[in-house]
């Protein structure tokens, strides 16, 4: 018998991981095996990022392209999917699931095995690991009332104290909730996920007093779990695996993103702005995409510029394939802001400009570009199942969870998948047979002293990450 705990600790950064910080973190690393290569997707937003770990899939497959998105069939509207009745209402309007495959969920349910998710996310996050819950009779708890919870979840609900609403106390509760309720008897497959410390992170910036407090408390909350898990009989079946969505840059300035409508080249398009934005040009105009890409790499507070495959692609500007992000969802042209590798004020790598809309200041954290310090997550195993006190160096990311959970678990799914069975951190797993090597796409005006830009990532076999984008 073997069973497998998810948990996953939104917004952190693998360098917060210390141990006068995260003592549990640090000695959960230590048991296992680490992958010190793994990735996020793009854009490295929590709901976008979610979608891939339920999939094993990049967003150009599952389709949940961005934490705001146009409305497919109205481009003035916009979904905002942190809000499950948002999602439920598209999939309504549009007759199509927001994520077009399979996840984890679905796969479970159609192998008889349980699943659940214990949540402290937004409703839309907990809605992208299981969002058929209800009607496969799995256990959804969300820390934002039984209204986000499946029924059997609200049958727990029921049970326990209420969740508190301070995130970092939330989080904390929904870690609790799941240790107290399903640790016992876990179902085959749990996600846990908690909302810290990405929220402390952007409000009250990284490793600032409050950001530490918030992720000590997560820590501690896992801690509980670790030992109960290294106490109990579950340490002989029951593997765990921790992970973090994406990273975090510092914000050191602030943008009108709104008043490029103003500009004639962006005339009747819509924007959503952030650390990354997009915008829709009406008609598809491949044109007007050329315009606008034209315009946004003139500007010095770009960094990445990547339009819809069928545009004519202006000199300096990349396709959406190159972060793999080509989806009929996909707004017509992407961008992320100037960002760097420069330390912040904290002295963390890692800064970026922001959507001065996003109400986010300056010092406070955000993600959903390439930095590098955005695209490089956590990601750690460990359990009888798993080679103890390993650092594997092959490249690796969100969309490789799935996968290696089906495996764990001896079910089929995994090949249809864009990610890889993380077979060198298993017992009875081997490294992979395929090579691998980086992969670089370029894009230049041809001017001197003109835009420049590049993605990089890494491959090994049929599988590829990014490994981050920057302006040159």
């Amino acid at each position: 018998m073997v069973s497998v705990l998810l948990v996953v600790f939104d917004g952190l950064r693998p360098d917060l991981i210390r141990s006068d910080v995260t003592p549990n973190l640090v000695r959960f690393s230590a048991m296992g095996t680490r992958m010190p290569k793994a990735r996020s997707v793009f854009p490295s937003e929590t709901r976008v990022c979610t979608a891939s770990v339920a999939t094993g899939c990049h967003p150009r497959s599952h389709g949940l392209v961005a934490n705001r998105m146009f409305h497919p069939q109205d481009p003035t509207r916009q979904v905002e999917t942190g809000h499950a009745a948002q999602l439920r209402d598209l999939e309504q309007a549009t007759g199509r699931p927001v994520i077009e495959r399979p996840g984890l969920s679905d796969l479970l349910a159609a192998a008889g095995q349980d699943f659940a998710v214990f949540s402290s996310g937004s409703t839309g996050q907990t809605f992208a690991l299981a969002p058929r819950a209800t009607e496969l009779g799995q256990i959804v708890v969300s820390g934002h009332g039984p209204d986000a919870c499946s029924e059997a979840g609200r049958a727990i609900l029921g049970r326990v104290d209420p969740a508190p609403a301070a995130p970092q106390a939330r989080a904390v509760w929904i870690a609790d909730t799941w240790r107290r309720t399903m640790l016992g008897a876990p179902p085959a497959v749990s996600v846990l996920w908690l909302c810290e410390p990405d929220t402390s992170s952007h409000y009250q910036g990284l490793d600032s007093p409050a950001n530490r407090e918030a992720l000590r408390a997560a820590d501690a909350a896992f801690g509980r779990i670790l030992d109960d898990w290294q106490d109990g009989p579950q340490a002989d079946w029951l593997q765990i695996i921790v992970a973090s969505d994406h990273g975090h840059v510092t914000i050191d300035g602030q943008l009108d993103l709104r008043g490029l409508l103003e500009v004639s080249a962006l005339a009747g398009c819509q924007i959503i702005g952030g650390s990354s934005g997009s915008i829709h040009v009406p008609g598809g105009s491949s044109d007007q995409i050329a315009d606008v890409a034209s315009f946004l790499m003139q500007q010095d507070w770009i960094a990445n510029v990547l339009t819809a495959e069928t545009a004519d692609l202006p000199h300096g500007a990349l396709p959406h394939s190159a972060a793999l992000i080509d989806h009929r969802r996909t707004a017509h042209v992407l961008f992320t802001l100037r960002n760097s590798r420069a330390a912040a004020l904290s002295g963390l790598p890692g800064r970026s400009l922001m959507d001065d809309k996003a109400g986010l200041a300056d010092g406070g954290g955000t993600h959903g570009g390439l930095n590098a310090r955005e695209m490089a997550t956590v990601l750690m195993l460990a359990g009888s199942r798993i080679k103890p006190g390993g650092v594997s160096n092959w490249p690796a990311g969100l969309v490789d969870i799935a996968p290696t959970i089906l495996a764990l678990l001896g079910l089929p799914g995994a090949v249809s998948m864009d990610g890889r069975v993380l077979g060198e951190a298993l017992e009875d797993g081997i490294e992979p047979v395929d090579s691998r090597g980086p992969e670089t796409w370029e894009a230049s005006s041809g001017r001197p002293g003109g835009f420049a830009q590049r993605i990089a990532r890494m491959r090994v076999g049929r599988h590829v990450w990014i490994d981050e984008g920057q302006r040159l």
